[in-house]
């Protein structure tokens, strides 16, 4: 996560859609008939770019923020948190990193977003101590 590296890959909302489409076993456009707010799916996907450029974010907090956007937003008729969970590690993923983290932990993390979970506290269990972002 070094603030020197790269520009980070983002997510955008075809990616999101395949995303979805993957976990409810359909099409792409099955997905975009289940999307009730475009917009505000956009919007969730530009959280990680807003957090950078305002927040000097690293790419922990970038995937936090991407999820709670997600999460919170609720665009999909059914399957935000799963979305949501989805899209953090596939946004981690494609910058070249991985949250080791349990099932049942990051079903908790993404759980914990509806009950108060800020960003920056997700990011702190993505980077927490014994469960370093793995390259």
């Amino acid at each position: 996560m070094d603030p020197e590296g790269p520009d980070p890959v983002y997510l955008e909302l075809a990616d999101a859609l395949e995303l979805y489409a993957a976990i409810v076993g359909g099409t792409t456009a099955q997905a975009a008939d289940q999307l009730r707010d475009r917009a505000g799916l956009e919007s969730a996907l530009g959280q990680p770019r807003n957090y950078a450029l305002y927040e000097g974010a690293d790419l922990a907090l970038q995937a936090a923020a991407l999820a709670h956007g997600i999460a919170e937003s609720q665009t999909f008729i059914d399957g935000n948190k799963r979305l949501a969970l989805v899209a953090m590690l596939t946004f981690l993923e494609i910058n070249g990193f991985g949250a080791e983290a349990s099932d049942p932990e990051l079903a908790e993390w993404i759980l914990g977003l509806s009950a108060g979970t800020t960003p920056a506290a997700l990011a702190m269990l993505i980077r927490a101590p014994g469960r370093p972002l793995g390259h």
